[in-house]
Formats: C-alpha cells, sequence, structure tokens
C-alpha cells in the first residue's frame, strides 16, 4: 500500500529512498521495485510527497513477506557477511514457515551443527542489531533537541494550548458587547442625517443594540464550534 502523507506519523528521518532502502538490505533496486509492485513492500510518501521505505518497517516486510522459494544465491549484503550460496539457501528454508508460498522449513545439519539454526539466528541478531541501532539513533536525536530547547514537555504544551484557547473563546464571545453598539450607533447617525425625526429614530432602534449582538454573538458561537472541531489535518484550510 501506499501511505499518502497523512495516513502515517513517521517522519522523514525515518524514511528512505528505494535506491537507500536496497543498498540498507543488500539486493538490487530491481529487485526492491518488483516487491513494491506485487504489494510486498509499502510505500510511505515524505513531507514532501516521494515514495520512500521505512527503514525498520520495511526491512521487516521484506524478510516477512520474500518468496523463499526462489532463493539460490545470497544477496549482497549476506555476500559480505560470509554467506555462500548453501548458507542463503538454509536460512531461505529455515524462514519459509514465514511465507506460506514457500517450502517447509527444514534443517541442514553440517558436521553435527544444524546450519539452519545457526542461519536464523545469526539473521535475528542481525535484525535485533539493525532496529537497536536505529532507536538508539533516535534516542540520542531526542536528547540532542531536548539539551537545545527543541523539545517542549507535554504537559506544558498542553497547558499553553487550553489557555490561550479559553483566552481566545473570551476574547470571542464577549466581542459583540463592543461591536453591538458601534454598529447601532453608526446606523443612528446615517439615519439622522437622512432627516429622520430624533424620536422616531430612538422607537425604531430602541432593541437594536440586543438584536444585533445576538446575531454576532451567535456568528461567534459558529465559529468556535467549527475551530474546536478540527484536526491538525484540516487545522489551516
Amino acid at each position: 500500500m501506499d501511505y499518502q502523507r497523512h495516513q502515517h506519523s513517521y517522519p522523514d528521518e525515518e524514511l528512505e529512498t528505494g535506491a537507500q532502502f536496497a543498498k540498507q538490505i543488500g539486493v538490487s533496486g530491481a529487485a526492491v521495485s518488483k516487491a513494491t509492485t506485487k504489494g510486498r513492500l509499502d510505500t510511505f510518501r515524505n513531507s514532501r510527497g516521494e515514495k520512500c521505505y521505512h527503514k525498520v518497517i520495511s526491512a521487516q516486510q521484506w524478510t516477512l513477506k520474500k518468496d523463499r522459494s526462489k532463493v539460490t544465491t545470497p544477496t549482497r549484503g549476506q555476500m559480505a557477511a560470509g554467506y555462500d550460496n548453501i548458507d542463503a539457501q538454509a536460512m531461505a528454508h529455515v524462514l519459509a514457515n514465514e511465507n506460506p508460498q514457500a517450502p517447509k522449513p527444514v534443517s541442514a545439519p553440517v558436521q553435527g551443527l544444524d546450519l539452519g539454526a545457526v542461519m536464523q539466528e545469526r539473521q535475528e541478531f542481525e535484525v535485533s542489531r539493525a532496529e537497536k541501532e536505529f532507536h538508539n539513533a533516535r534516542v540520542a536525536k531526542f536528547k540532542a533537541d531536548e539539551l537545545e530547547g527543541r523539545l517542549v514537555d507535554k504537559q506544558t504544551v498542553f497547558l499553553k494550548a487550553y489557555q490561550i484557547g479559553a483566552m481566545i473563546q473570551e476574547k470571542v464571545m464577549n466581542m459583540y458587547v463592543q461591536l453591538a453598539p458601534k454598529i447601532v450607533g453608526h446606523i443612528q447617525e446615517q439615519l439622522s442625517m437622512s432627516g429622520i425625526e430624533a424620536e422616531k429614530l430612538r422607537v425604531a432602534m430602541k432593541d437594536s443594540n440586543h438584536e444585533i449582538g445576538e446575531i454576532i454573538r451567535k456568528e461567534s458561537i459558529t465559529v468556535l464550534k467549527d475551530l474546536s472541531d478540527r484536526t491538525p489535518e484540516n487545522f489551516l484550510d
């Protein structure tokens, strides 16, 4: 699935291009494109609307959804780790139970050693290490942001937002008290200049302050309700 920017909460720092993701997992860009086309990999749009892959989630999807029945040679990443063809095939068979399209898992004992189990443990270790490094990097960034004053306590933000909201509500709801007399006064002045007698004008406009004030007050309530119903995604629409 291609997740649009408003459909996920991952920052750009957690996303990478197809070429970067292919390099991360040690395969070709064509293999990543094929897996994406076949629906085995999700994509996530970044803030610029570009299709990207998640550094951890996409790697897990690649591991879980790969069709292991066709594995005959190691990936570039496996070759860099010292894997040969037999290692790659053994690992594919061990992990195939995660893919219903692939063969059932088998073991490959070599000189009393269960090679399949060893390969699985190595794969699990590498995934865990990658996840740990990724989360350590996020923690380090949070600490740096906190030291530089870019992070604010959540309770402080909630309190300030509540105070600002209450202040806006008070000012909007009291606005009609000031506006109604000014509007009525302007209308009376214009009518008086047109030649209408002062007494007739006074009688005709005696309830105008209240009526105009009610119109402004009701419209203010509508505006406040509209603002309170908005979400971060459509707040500025």
